[in-house]
């Protein structure tokens, strides 16, 4: 047996029933759940580009896509993936190993149908810890609010993407129609991108004020 195989072995008969019991579809490496009004959660086993099939390293990415950041994705391509990617979520976060083998990365090691169980078994206690009940939290706007306030999107930093997070906060206003609020979020966003992302954040400004218009109408 490969480790790949040993560990989609294990991901099948372990995390996939772990994750069906807290509302996801889908199977390894990827189980997304989505809410009525279009968000979507995204847990995803990535493998080493570098692996072999005498050993395996891996981690986990999470992934939170609300629909308004969705929305503005699709505005800008001609095609979206039928299924939305880890690479799509405005939060991102990775988890790695805190007990089971471990590669000289960081990243959980399988080498072996037992190190796959013992990998798997800790992926899942990883979920429980920081994993499910961190994306089932952002399916609330209140929560996702407060964690752009507290400057938290996984990875991404208020401190190093202000504009990112001035982006976010505009987009989950732009429904409830112009306001002062929306038009400072976006003026901050314009005060704090790159100089090469400016013309992508003028476009960005100009949809959001269309939608504005659209849903306060």
């Amino acid at each position: 047996m490969t480790a790949q195989d040993a560990l989609k072995s294990a991901l099948r008969e372990v995390l996939s029933p772990v994750a069906r019991d807290h509302g996801y579809k889908g199977s390894s490496p990827n189980w997304r759940k989505s809410s009525a009004a279009g968000d979507w959660a995204i847990v995803n086993v990535q493998s080493s580009s570098s692996s072999s099939a005498r050993s395996l390293s891996c981690v986990i990415n999470l992934a939170f896509a609300p629909e308004p950041w969705l929305r503005w994705h699709r505005s800008r391509r001609a095609h979206m993936p039928k299924a939305i990617p880890e690479s799509l979520g405005l939060y991102r976060q990775r988890l790695g190993p805190v007990s089971g083998p471990t590669s000289s990365r960081g990243w959980w090691e399988v080498v072996d149908a037992e190190s796959a169980g013992a990998v798997v078994t800790d992926m899942c206690a990883q979920l429980d810890r920081a994993g499910w009940p961190v994306l089932d939290e952002m399916f609330s706007r209140e929560a996702l609010k407060t964690r752009l306030e507290e400057g938290d999107l996984g990875f991404i930093k208020r401190a190093h993407f202000e504009y990112l997070f001035s982006d976010a906060e505009a987009l989950l206003l732009m429904d409830s129609g112009m306001s002062d609020e929306l038009e400072s979020r976006l003026d901050s966003a314009m005060s704090h991108v790159p100089r090469e992302k400016r013309d992508s954040t003028l476009q960005f400004v100009a949809w959001v004020r269309s939608q504005a218009v659209r849903g306060h109408g």
